[in-house]
């Protein structure tokens, strides 16, 4: 949570603000515990907590915040492309039964629309692709005006920040840096049980992809999701559907625990210096 907090510091830059680095780090945290309770509500609730302390407005803060979602994206497609190069028959049987016929399968009715359709939608999407371009001043002046278009442009303005960052290469290093950590959680996680204390790093590397799946459903901190792709995930490896689950529940569960206690200590720490600066 140190690399994510460093990271979203990096982020506001751009809009043209410095932010306290112990400010960011718990905003973060009271976001993520509020996760637990309401998916997704934690991206908004950071952004909050962050114009309260800071000044700084929650409208940018979320653009930034959608914009590192699009970068963890970007992430965990390149690594689920990596992984499956590793080990190719294994891996990417896994990820062609367990989530691309699935998904294809959710989704069937696209592939019933006719050709003519298709085009239709193109040649909307092209239109209005060139009267955007088109008239793009008018309609950001238009923006501007009233309370959801200043909002709108605000968020606007936050994702827009990102290309203008000052240190893209600490950006970078700390983007692979958060998701190494996340691997090297795995791989002691796994070490830890006798079930699953032969895999090495590379399955460790497997199973923290696949499980980041699980995360990207909108549920309670990724509650099912992730134990069930988990347990799916080691299931290659001949462990049983007990002991894989098992797995699941303590990586999930100890990681669940320890981002509520250091969220709950953030707000409590937020309290205290309210308390005391009246």
């Amino acid at each position: 949570m140190l690399g994510r907090s460093y990271r979203w510091v990096l982020m506001i830059e751009p809009l043209g603000y410095r932010v306290h680095f112990i400010s960011a780090y718990h905003a973060l945290m009271i976001g993520y515990t509020a996760n637990y309770a309401f998916p997704r509500i934690g991206e908004i609730t950071r952004c909050g907590v962050l114009n309260r302390t800071e000044k700084i407005p929650a409208d940018a803060l979320i653009g930034t915040v959608i914009a590192e979602r699009a970068w963890d994206v970007i992430m965990l497609g390149i690594l689920t492309v990596t992984v499956i190069l590793f080990k190719l028959k294994t891996f990417g049987k896994f990820f062609h039964e367990k989530i691309a016929i699935p998904l294809s399968e959710k989704f069937h009715w696209l592939v019933s629309i006719p050709l003519y359709g298709w085009l239709l939608v193109i040649i909307l999407v092209v239109s209005a692709i060139l009267l955007v371009l088109m008239y793009r001043h008018a309609i950001k002046e238009y923006l501007l005006r009233g309370k959801i278009g200043q909002f709108s442009y605000g968020i606007y303005q936050g994702i827009k920040s990102v290309l203008k960052l000052k240190r893209g290469l600490q950006f970078i290093g700390v983007t692979f840096f958060i998701w190494l950590v996340y691997i090297l959680m795995t791989f002691f996680a796994l070490k830890a049980m006798t079930p699953t204390h032969s895999l090495n790093f590379i399955d460790a590397f497997f199973i923290m992809v696949v499980g980041s799946y699980g995360f990207v459903v909108p549920v309670q901190g990724g509650i099912g999701t992730y134990h069930a792709i988990v347990a799916l995930g080691l299931s290659l490896y001949a462990v049983s559907w007990n002991d894989a689950l098992a797995y699941a529940l303590l990586s999930h569960g100890s990681q669940a625990i320890s981002i509520i206690l250091l969220g709950l200590l953030s707000m409590l720490t937020l309290a205290l210096r309210k308390k005391t600066t009246r």
